[in-house]
């Protein structure tokens, strides 16, 4: 790939990348002990874990090891989703799920990618790997806030769909000799995420009765820059209201939407954002899975 070209095409400045020494459990493991610790929860109050991962293929799976990892105690259940980009907002609602049926009081929602190790050049052709970064998220959501009301937000409604008829858009196998065989359409997934994900914060409106001017933020799937600003221009939303993650981290995959949520939720918190207003989540996934939800001040 010419020099450049990632940044000029798409935006993309830099990656993140794990260390040598890190994976999805341990990157997910500090996020959790952070959340923990910051809502002074201990992990022996901990119900279930849901957990999300694009990368993970081993066994014992992803939520197991975050099991072992946090010190969970033998009553906490483990459960994995999938849905690739999509898997926050799909722990997000299982997360709610139990907590409003009354199965769980805490439950730990992570997310965790290590794209560097499988879209290596002599895997993947192209500049697929070029697109994706490595990173973790974590979050709590329990049926009481941890921390006084003013200083919480409510999960609410969620939605989900699939648009099969672009399932040939993206599609990644394994082939002989440890390579990946990936189909990557950019031009049509570019014009299709657009497009859903604008329809997903109308959508959004509807549910919500809240009009995006109220919004304070959007933390939705960001595949590159350049598509987020194409989104921005399209729902006739500031730009600035889209938390910034793929410009130095790249696609993060299953914590892309977390991270920007972390970044709405922080701005709340250090008064960057005075004014508590709600946060609108949209994200898609292949096959093509989309989805969104939203969460308000308590």
């Amino acid at each position: 790939m010419p020099t450049g070209k990632l940044r000029h095409r798409a935006g993309i400045i830099s990656l993140a990348h794990a260390d040598a020494n890190e994976s999805e459990v341990t990157l997910a493991a500090k996020a959790a002990r952070e959340v923990l610790e910051n809502s002074g929860v201990s992990s022996s109050a901990i119900d279930w874990i849901i957990a999300a991962s694009e990368t993970h293929h081993a066994f014992p799976s992803f939520a197991a090891q975050m099991h072992l990892a946090i010190g969970a105690r033998g009553k906490c259940g483990a459960l994995d989703v999938g849905g690739a980009c999509l898997g926050l907002l799909h722990a997000l609602a299982v997360a709610k799920s139990f907590v409003e049926s009354g199965q769980s009081r805490a439950v730990l929602v992570v997310t965790a990618d290590v794209h560097s190790r499988a879209l290596i050049p002599g895997r993947v052709v192209g500049e697929f790997g070029g697109l994706f970064g490595d990173g973790a998220s974590a979050f709590l959501v329990q049926c009481q806030p941890p921390r006084p009301a003013e200083d919480s937000f409510s999960l609410r409604e969620f939605f989900f769909g699939c648009a099969s008829q672009l399932q040939a858009a993206i599609q990644v196998s394994a082939e002989p000799g440890d390579r990946l065989k990936v189909v990557f359409d950019g031009d049509a997934l570019s014009r299709a995420a657009t497009a859903r994900l604008d329809q997903c914060i109308s959508e959004l409106e509807r549910v919500s009765g809240i009009p995006r001017t109220e919004v304070a933020a959007f933390a939705t799937h960001q595949p590159n820059p350049r598509l987020v600003a194409l989104l921005a221009k399209k729902s006739r939303v500031s730009l600035e209201r889209f938390p910034p993650v793929a410009a130095i981290r790249g696609n993060l995959g299953s914590t892309t939407c977390a991270a920007a949520l972390h970044s709405a939720l922080e701005a709340f918190r250090i008064g960057t954002t005075p004014s508590r207003a709600p946060i609108f989540l949209a994200s898609l996934g292949p096959g093509l899975l989309y989805g969104g939800g939203w969460l308000a001040p308590e």
